[in-house]
């Protein structure tokens, strides 16, 4: 059985790790075979680290991928080469994702703790068969109030069962995790279609988050707006 994390972020959004040092830090201290980049909105880093862990010949392989800003909440969208526009509904959005060929998750759903995908949406999303699996153990605090709602979601429509860390920085990297067989991304994306992933893994502690909290969370609440500001004004002065 394969293992992947499916939802880290480097800084190229709100992380505090580039992209590089992520992939050497995944190939040297875990166990992971497939990680998915999935910055905020932002697919370049992504890339890069695909490159990178190719190049460099390792073992861990990238899927490149993005969390996306939808009106309804986060959405999760893996195997795509660039990021859809930010602020369309979840089934604009998941349909413009799954017309590129890409997977679409969701991520810690059904929580107040962030900007999180709700009923209603979700249900839209699964009757129109844009979805293909929910994140079900989720490492961040968002995840420890989506965990119920999730698994039952997941178990009721026939969906994937999805493990990430939702890492912004080294501590939390693979702490939960997606299994599945085999061991490409390939192989991954047959079991996420499939159903036949389950999750593992475990909640970070206040002592893994705390050393670098607040430096994430100046670069989530500060940064992260500004920049998307200024991609906004410059989209409509173009």
């Amino acid at each position: 059985m394969g293992s992947a994390d499916l939802h880290l972020h480097t800084l190229a959004s709100d992380g505090l790790i580039g992209a590089r040092d992520l992939v050497d830090h995944v190939e040297a201290h875990t166990d992971l075979d497939v990680i998915a980049v999935t910055d905020h909105d932002e697919t370049a880093a992504a890339l890069e680290a695909r490159e990178w862990a190719a190049m460099r010949g390792y073992r861990v392989q990238v899927i490149p991928g993005v969390e996306v800003s939808t009106r309804d909440g986060h959405l999760l969208a893996l195997f795509v080469e660039e990021r859809p526009p930010a602020l369309w509904s979840l089934q604009k959005t998941a349909g413009w994702v799954v017309e590129r060929g890409g997977v679409c998750l969701a991520p810690h759903p059904l929580t107040r703790w962030t900007h999180s995908l709700n009923a209603r949406a979700l249900a839209r999303a699964i009757a129109a068969g844009l979805l293909t699996g929910v994140e079900v153990w989720n490492s961040s605090l968002a995840g420890r109030g989506s965990r119920p709602h999730a698994l039952a979601l997941a178990r009721r429509h026939g969906l994937a069962e999805v493990g990430a860390s939702d890492a912004h920085m080294v501590a939390m990297i693979g702490l939960a995790r997606t299994r599945f067989p085999g061991r490409s991304p390939s192989d991954l994306r047959t079991a996420l279609e499939a159903a036949t992933t389950s999750a593992e893994g475990r909640f970070a502690t206040p002592a893994e988050m705390a050393a670098e909290a607040l430096p994430q969370l100046a670069r989530s609440l500060v940064q992260l707006p500004l920049r998307r500001v200024a991609r906004f004004v410059r989209a409509r002065a173009g």
